[in-house]
């Protein structure tokens, strides 16, 4: 496989490749592409793996999916495709389970509900919660529509814009979320979704987080059966089917160009493969530093990416019981279990996230203190097994490196904290536990190279400077994908490829 000519090729076959590379040979049938990932699955993140032993997939990016109702983004783009009845989606009755302490709250799957609900259990609180719904169905909906925007299909009202612009965008989610309430539970509570897109209340920008509550709760969620694995297989096979490639378990080692000007192709161990259009789907720090040859001018490039800043990485404890969770204490899709103390979890975040917090300290706040995630995946598919997923952000700057005995203690320690976290609120889990397996930071950028294991790409904060490091790309042919630029979640990165495989023209390649 040497010396071959595309049409366009895709650098890491992660989900927002293979969605543009699908989107755009239903555009243009006749389009050549080559997708090449140095992974043995296409998906990149959107993957999964297998234990035979006890009967398990373990799925890597938790894949509940946003805009999945009528008008919502995504399930328009997957209908597009032909792809939602293949993909067989179950949509959960509830949004998710709180647990705190000894009680819980079951928050029903639509704003309204959830509003009536913490309004109820929260009545001092009633008008700061009334007025953070009306923001997120009024300024949550514009961010929605961020794509549509752009090219003319919505119109958003210019008055919301520029008070949202003017008082919004500043803010993190937790200033946002303390100008309305008092209540530090219903601020915890209120923030948790956050891990859905890789940020903490006081990393995340507000205006965009009211964005992320839209897309979630106001437009529908839903899971796919087989995990996100079943939904890259047949991203790649569509692409496959129109005489596209996919060249896997082969890393790109360096973009090609005729001199710094214009892309050419791409050079691997398999030898070189030429295209006049280079679609790069991995972390941007990673490709300026490790893909490009001294030709290229990159150092405006370099400049703008130090204020992109990645979002938080995670650490999973995939588990595996003995008989169904639904029937040990896990009896609901999706849990979120809080601190005692939820004020403290907040100082400990912030404690941890100062420059030379100790290892300790950041154990206690990420996997101690802050919201864990655990999706009962035995309820969304019987055939992946008996299958728990506990998730907790974190960071990679407290983690030693890889193949060393502190980071084997110290991954152990981690699975010990999540999984009994667990127990102390579903106690019937105990001596029902087969198997446990643990992802890191240092996992994630093994086999995403993305910047400090994040899982979701790039954070979106208060700030959008960095996110531009693309534009006037010195190169011309290159173009970027992926939640570096599209921001985090499924439903970015396919509304991002939407938006890129409709700019689709044919270059000629060069040798």
């Amino acid at each position: 496989m040497t010396a071959q000519h595309w049409d366009a090729i895709f650098v890491g076959a992660g989900i927002t490749s293979l969605a543009c590379a699908a989107m755009l040979v239903k555009r243009d049938p006749s389009a050549r592409l080559l997708l090449i990932d140095k992974h043995i699955v296409p998906g990149g993140y959107a993957s999964t793996f297998s234990r035979p032993r006890v009967e398990a997939t373990f799925d890597c990016s938790l894949h509940k999916l946003s805009g999945m109702d009528e008008g919502g983004n995504l399930l328009r783009i997957l209908r597009g495709l032909g792809l939602e009845d293949a993909l067989g989606l179950v949509r959960p009755a509830d949004y998710f389970c709180a647990q705190h302490v000894d009680q819980s709250l079951l928050l029903p799957n639509d704003a309204a509900g959830v509003q009536a609900l913490l309004s109820a259990r929260f009545p001092r609180q009633a008008a700061g919660i009334a007025t953070f719904f009306e923001q997120v169905l009024t300024h949550g909906r514009n961010g929605y529509h961020q794509f549509q925007m752009q090219d003319g299909s919505f119109e958003p009202d210019m008055a919301q814009l520029r008070h949202a612009h003017r008082h919004l965008k500043s803010r993190t989610v937790y200033e946002g979320l303390a100008e309305l309430v008092d209540d530090p539970f219903l601020i915890e509570l209120l923030a948790a979704p956050g891990i859905y897109v890789g940020g903490y209340p006081e990393d995340l920008g507000y205006l965009y987080y009211l964005h992320v509550m839209y897309a979630t709760l106001c437009r529908g969620n839903a899971y796919v059966t087989g995990s996100s694995q079943h939904l890259s297989n047949l991203l790649a096979q569509q692409v496959i089917d129109a005489g596209g490639q996919l060249l896997l378990g082969t890393a790109v080692e360096q973009v090609l160009t005729d001199g710094g000007e214009r892309v050419t192709g791409v050079r691997t161990r398999r030898g070189t493969f030429h295209a006049g259009q280079v679609y790069i789907n991995t972390s941007p720090h990673y490709a300026a530093s490790n893909l490009f040859g001294s030709e290229v001018a990159l150092e405006d490039t370099i400049s703008r990416l130090a204020a992109l800043k990645p979002a938080r990485s995670t650490t999973t404890v995939y588990l595996v019981t003995d008989g169904d969770p639904s029937t040990l204490g896990v009896a609901h899709t999706e849990s979120m279990l809080f601190a005692d103390d939820p004020a403290a979890a907040v100082a400990a975040r912030r404690a941890a996230m100062q420059p030379g917090a100790g290892e300790a300290a950041s154990e206690h706040a990420y996997w101690q203190c802050s919201p864990m995630e655990v999706t009962n995946y035995r309820a969304l598919d019987a055939k992946g097994g008996n299958v728990l997923c506990l998730n907790v952000l974190d960071s990679a700057a407290h983690w030693p490196p890889r193949r060393t005995p502190a980071y084997r203690e110290k991954k152990a320690r981690a699975a010990a904290m999540l999984v009994q976290r667990l127990q102390r609120q579903a106690p019937a889990l105990r001596g029902h536990v087969l198997h446990t397996e643990t992802a890191t930071p240092h996992t994630y950028a093994r086999f995403t190279n993305n910047t400090d294991g994040s899982g979701y790409g790039a954070m979106v904060g208060t700030s959008l400077k960095g996110h531009t490091f693309h534009h006037g790309f010195p190169v011309r042919g290159v173009h970027f994908l992926s939640a570096w630029v599209a921001g985090p979640s499924y439903e970015a990165a396919f509304g991002y490829a939407e938006m890129t495989a409709r700019q689709w023209t044919r270059q000629p390649a060069r040798a």
